[in-house]
């Protein structure tokens, strides 16, 4: 009987290890996974590079090279907004994206002279964060397909979503949408702004009357139904470094406040 009593003891001892190892080892995965994502976190600072990138693309559209808002009246951010936005989109000329596993900051788009909507969106970004806007980072989904990882996940294939990027911005009268392939801003004929959760709602979109001021068109993923994730830079992983295939390009700050905010 002792000896049995021995045995069991041992036994029990050996089970305790098992899993003081299984936990340790899980905890360093898990561990090692935060890691991971968080060094895919996309910061929103402006460095200096970006302001002199931005100061020229400026001066080249015909602006003071001034990075300042001018007021916190709503014409003049409305001014304001569309300078940064007609300054990116003279700077990029053609819509064509910066190749994969490439840095698309402000200096990078100015140096290629082209982007696509998420290039533009970053530059615009911080465009409006450089003259003192607070703004949000949105990745736009139509609903006509089910977002599927890993197939979903990647770029130029059959699975891939019909996206696009856009910026939110703060102004006196509440979140405006700026379109990053055209001058479009999201102000109804009232010249009020309308943000992406009151443009995800509206009953007849395409039947809705924007602002005479645009002098571009709305884009068309907007005139059926979508999603949007605020936050989300890539899903992939490709577009800011380290470049790791399948873990998305996220600023975490933004993507867990703001979609849980609104």
């Amino acid at each position: 009987m002792p000896m049995k009593k021995k045995a069991g003891c041992c036994a029990f001892s050996c089970c305790k290890e098992r899993f003081a190892v299984f936990c340790a080892v899980l905890l360093i995965g898990i561990a090692a996974l935060i890691l991971l994502l968080l060094s895919h976190n996309v910061d929103k600072k402006i460095t200096e590079g970006d302001r002199q990138a931005l100061k020229v693309m400026l001066q080249e559209a015909g602006y003071q090279p001034k990075l300042q808002k001018t007021t916190e009246v709503f014409d003049k951010e409305i001014k304001d907004i569309r300078m940064i936005q007609d300054a990116v989109l003279k700077a990029s000329p053609k819509l064509l994206k910066i190749p994969l596993k490439q840095t698309r900051e402000p200096q990078d788009l100015l140096r290629i002279e082209h982007g696509q909507c998420s290039d533009r969106a970053r530059s615009i970004e911080k465009g409006l964060k450089a003259i003192g806007f607070q703004t949000r980072f949105a990745a736009v989904f139509s609903r006509e397909k089910t977002f599927t990882p890993p197939a979903t996940m990647t770029i130029d294939s059959g699975y891939d979503l019909r996206s696009h990027a856009v910026i939110e911005v703060l102004t006196s009268k509440g979140w405006l949408i700026v379109d990053t392939n055209s001058r479009w801003l999201s102000l109804d004929e009232n010249n009020d702004p309308v943000s992406l959760a009151e443009l995800k709602d509206l009953p007849d979109k395409p039947g809705f009357k924007w602002s005479k001021s645009n002098q571009g068109e709305m884009y068309w993923i907007f005139k059926a139904p979508f999603t949007y994730v605020y936050g989300l830079y890539s899903r992939h992983g490709l577009f800011y470094p380290p470049f790791t295939p399948y873990i998305p390009d996220i600023n975490w700050s933004e993507f867990i406040v703001d979609n849980i905010r609104g």
